[in-house]
């Protein structure tokens, strides 16, 4: 079906759950990865050094992040 009757809007159990309002924007994703790096990298930095496989799971996450920080900045960087 592709819409209600009369070619109205589909009826509420066709509509979509995806809405502009559910979408992060760039700026928004790109200030959580940042906050979320800044705190990746406040953990690693108080986890003992004798505590190495913690400290390289998190050396793994905060590669992850900065990673997918930089592929989503975009060509232009920012």
């Amino acid at each position: 079906m592709t819409g209600g009757p009369a070619g109205g809007p589909p009826p509420e159990a066709e509509r979509s759950d995806w809405t502009d309002q559910d979408l992060l924007t760039r700026d928004e994703a790109g200030g959580r990865i940042r906050a979320e790096i800044a705190e990746t990298q406040a953990r690693l930095d108080r986890t003992d050094p004798s505590r190495a496989e913690e400290r390289a799971a998190l050396e793994r996450r905060l590669a992850a992040l900065r990673a997918h920080a930089a592929a989503s900045a975009g060509p232009s960087g920012a």
